[in-house]
């Protein structure tokens, strides 16, 4: 083929394309505004009864979708406030764990809270004087303490052994060095009280008293959990059995 008759084809060739184009597109747009009439045309040719039930059947339709809706919503909200009140209740649990665990003295408790040291040279302090400032400590808001690193639980005990003073079977040796955590001004101010801990300790001889309020101290936990001994129910025999 010469160079000469490329130019002859190429424009016969190029209108063949266009004419296929715009076919194309013409038969596109025809095919769409037949579905479009096609649906028109349907429910033009219905009658009025069928019209009228037709938009029934959709208005109940609707009706049944808007119900489903709103079921799903109330499921949604319902799920969510048992969430919550699930979230709810765990963290009450999870209070309540930390105080027991707080109480049993297996775990270490920090915030602010008081030293209280009571020196006592001459051997005039016994377990009551003790136990009465222990007592006035709780009452004062304390939440967990300890007795010369010997942590007090609920079960704790003050006993004497050959004139020695004893925590739970553990000697404590003058000065008597007591801290709690909780509401330190609270606390400092309940030991002094006239007629409270401290005027009843420094009434005997040679015992003094420092209390210092601290904004942060840490009283240990025990080494390890205190033991439990539970009892056994007895069953009576019966005669001649």
């Amino acid at each position: 083929m010469s160079a000469t008759s490329a130019p002859a084809l190429r424009g016969p060739l190029m209108r063949v394309g266009v004419a296929l184009a715009c076919g194309l597109l013409g038969f596109l747009l025809v095919a769409q505004v037949r579905a479009t009439e096609s649906v028109e045309d349907r429910l033009a040719g219905e009658r009025e009864e069928d019209l009228a039930q037709i938009l029934s059947d959709l208005s109940a339709e609707a009706d049944r979708l808007t119900l489903e809706i709103t079921d799903l919503r109330l499921t949604l909200l319902a799920v969510q406030n048992e969430a919550e009140g699930e979230q709810v209740a765990l963290r009450s649990l999870q209070r309540r764990l930390d105080d027991l665990r707080i109480l049993a003295g297996v775990v270490a408790a920090e915030g602010e809270g008081i030293s209280f040291v009571i020196e006592d040279p001459a051997g005039q302090v016994r377990q009551d004087l003790l136990v009465d400032t222990i007592q006035e400590l709780r009452d004062a808001g304390g939440e967990a303490m300890a007795v010369n690193g010997v942590r007090l639980i609920v079960s704790s005990a003050f006993s004497v052994r050959r004139d020695r003073l004893l925590l739970d079977g553990q000697p404590l040796t003058p000065p008597y060095r007591i801290v709690a955590v909780g509401p330190a001004d609270t606390m400092a101010k309940a030991l002094a009280i006239p007629g409270g801990a401290i005027d009843t300790l420094e009434a005997r001889t040679e015992v003094r008293t420092t209390v210092e309020q601290l904004a942060q101290l840490t009283v240990p936990a025990r080494p390890q959990t205190a033991p439990f001994v539970f009892g056994e129910p007895v069953v009576e025999s019966r005669d001649g059995e």
